[in-house]
């Protein structure tokens, strides 16, 4: 039943897909390079291709995190891409029943970023990072303590002693030394609603910021909600 010509008809609608997508996005004026792998799956895809270009930084893609399935933070794509490369990763949530826009693409300013603080060097470097972006965007910081792996004994070198050792002094220390608005908060038994809470007020620009390892235990619970990016950061130099 499927035609013999299957296979070239599905590169064309790649090629003029992605050649869309650069005219919506050059008319932002942003500088678009695309690149059309052979692969069977699309997780297959992106893992090929982050492995042989090493100077990939972040990979960005859309996840329904199917919870029935036991994944609840990734779909299947996410799960295989996150378990594949160890490059950061910005994981959003289509919105259900919306069709794809047509014109052109716009910057998004997140207005409030969710850091997540285990009391770990990783976090430490995540919520550096998240400082910069929150600089950038002129967003509200919410710290958000976490409990840390359970027996893990987090090491700390020298030259690397975190900012302060609670949440309350890294907040006062980084509303003295970059004049944003930083507020804290202690992780509950009910995460999802503590975000939901969030969210609510603030539905359109709220961006979760967790390292990977947070990802995999502890703080998973907070990044399970479907309407919130998550941005998960490897943190290694």
């Amino acid at each position: 039943m499927i035609p013999d010509n299957w296979s070239e008809g599905e590169e064309i609608w790649g090629q003029d897909y992605l050649a869309s997508m650069v005219r919506r996005l050059q008319s932002s004026g942003v500088t678009v390079q695309t690149r059309h792998p052979e692969a069977v799956l699309a997780g297959q895809a992106i893992v090929s291709y982050t492995k042989h270009q090493p100077q990939v930084q972040l990979i960005a893609l859309t996840t329904h995190g199917r919870s029935a399935a036991g994944r609840a933070i990734f779909g299947s794509v996410a799960e295989q891409v996150f378990a594949s490369v160890s490059t950061s990763l910005l994981l959003l949530h289509p919105p259900k029943g919306e069709h794809t826009a047509s014109g052109p693409i716009v910057s998004t300013s997140y207005q409030t970023i969710i850091v997540l603080l285990d009391g770990s060097v990783g976090a430490e470097r995540a919520l550096n990072q998240a400082t910069s972006l929150a600089q950038e965007c002129r967003a509200t910081l919410i710290l958000v303590a976490v409990p840390p792996r359970p027996g893990e004994e987090i090491f700390i070198a020298e030259e690397e002693q975190p900012i302060s050792d609670s949440p309350e002094e890294k907040a006062q220390l980084l509303r003295t030394t970059t004049g944003l608005r930083v507020e804290t908060a202690t992780a509950t038994k009910e995460p999802e609603a503590f975000i939901e809470r969030i969210s609510g007020h603030r539905p359109n620009d709220l961006l979760v910021v967790a390292t990977r390892e947070q990802a995999l235990y502890g703080a998973e619970k907070f990044l399970r909600h479907r309407k919130v990016p998550v941005l998960l950061l490897a943190t290694y130099t």
